[in-house]
């Protein structure tokens, strides 16, 4: 399949068995945002829990975006990927509050992200 735009915050695409979420530098989500990625979320995963990627670089969430994110009916894992020391801040605030119905981390390192996710891509 190819990209599918995220209301023009982002785009998502399925390559190689991992779902690639790429927000815009410095997007704003909201809830419409996040119901958007939710449906391009399943439409990709076609009823499989695979292994995400998304960049995150300066982005932000609204509540009610966060409450969306993630839905671990069609996630097996997920790979925070960001630039900054904000990006870092934001993601390990993140990843306190979210519960353990799969494995999440944070990386600098796209080369290192990948190589996580596709350790045990659908093992939760």
């Amino acid at each position: 399949m190819s990209k599918v735009d995220i209301k023009g915050k982002g785009t998502m695409e399925l390559s190689d068995g991992v779902i690639y979420m790429r927000w815009k530098p410095g997007a704003y989500i909201g809830i419409d945002v996040a119901r958007a990625g939710l449906a391009a979320i399943s439409a990709l995963c076609q009823g499989a829990r695979l292994p995400m990627l998304v960049e995150i670089q300066g982005v932000t969430h609204s509540a009610a975006a966060r409450k969306l994110f993630p839905d671990p009916v069609n996630i097996s894992r997920i790979a925070l990927l960001g630039s900054s020391p904000v990006d870092r801040m934001i993601a390990m605030f993140r990843l306190s509050l979210l519960p353990a119905e799969f494995p999440m981390r944070y990386f600098t390192s796209r080369d290192k992200a990948i190589a996580w996710l596709l350790e045990n891509p659908g093992e939760s």
